[in-house]
């Protein structure tokens, strides 16, 4: 089973956004996906609460935990519950304890996305460690932008303790970007040039569709309006490259 984290510190930044449209790109393509909702705001759980299993992101920290399809469109939630900031407080062996967890899963599922907090606590840690693959979603402002080097790091720091130089980091996505905005243009040519090789090929546009398919649960493609076609059509592209990247 291919585990695919969507990181990034900060918050505002589209994880949330990125996290379940992946999830159902790959459902759609006959993968069969598992969700964890790391994060106890709980946005991932509330767009997909009608997939969720009967486990819960908080026990996938527990010794021996088990985590079954739900058998609703080759989708399976383990949604966020207010028990998880807990999580943060425990012992260091819920690092590994989480990779093991999922590894015991892998007869049941293709590809696991993990969206995660907006922060760099106990839960974040164990889904870098517990990665195969890594996409961090950045917003194309003054704060997001200086954070890159401190996230770029956090990333090799797991990699290095915790002896996974075999994660792949995919890349810095440029998400709710305006393309009006000639300060976000400014900030993404100046990514590219401090970060290029670091910056994932694609971006992912503002627009009001996303909003629309949080509040549809449905994704973006499968709306009519015509912001949320376009969206559509340009997230796709983005999502296609990215299960390319996952094999």
């Amino acid at each position: 089973m291919k585990t695919i984290v969507i990181n990034n510190q900060k918050g505002g930044v589209g994880k949330t956004t990125v996290a379940v449209h992946l999830a159902w790109y790959l459902a759609e393509a006959d993968r069969r996906v598992l969700v964890l909702d790391m994060d106890a705001q709980a946005n991932a759980t509330d767009t997909l609460k009608r997939y969720a299993g009967p486990a819960s992101a908080a026990d996938m920290f527990k010794p021996a935990a088990e985590i079954r399809p739900s058998g609703i469109d080759n989708l399976t939630l383990a949604p966020a519950v207010t028990s998880l900031t807990d999580v943060d407080r425990s012992e260091a062996g819920a690092i590994l304890r989480l990779r093991e967890n999922l590894m015991a899963a892998d007869e049941h599922f293709d590809v696991c996305v993990i969206d995660t907090p907006p922060s760099l606590g106990l839960r974040s840690v164990a889904a870098l460690v517990a990665a195969s693959h890594v996409l961090s979603p950045i917003y194309l402002e003054d704060y997001s932008v200086k954070g890159v080097k401190g996230l770029l790091q956090t990333f090799i720091g797991a990699q290095q303790r915790y002896g996974r130089p075999d994660v792949s980091f995919l890349g810095l996505l440029p998400s709710i970007f305006n393309t009006r905005s000639p300060r976000q243009r400014a900030h993404l040519e100046q990514l590219l040039r401090d970060a290029g090789k670091y910056v994932f090929p694609g971006h992912i546009v503002a627009r009001d569709g996303y909003a629309e398919a949080v509040a549809e649960r449905a994704p973006v493609w499968t709306l009519k309006r015509r912001s949320a076609q376009e969206a559509g059509r340009e997230i796709r592209a983005v999502l296609a490259k990215v299960a390319e990247c996952l094999g």
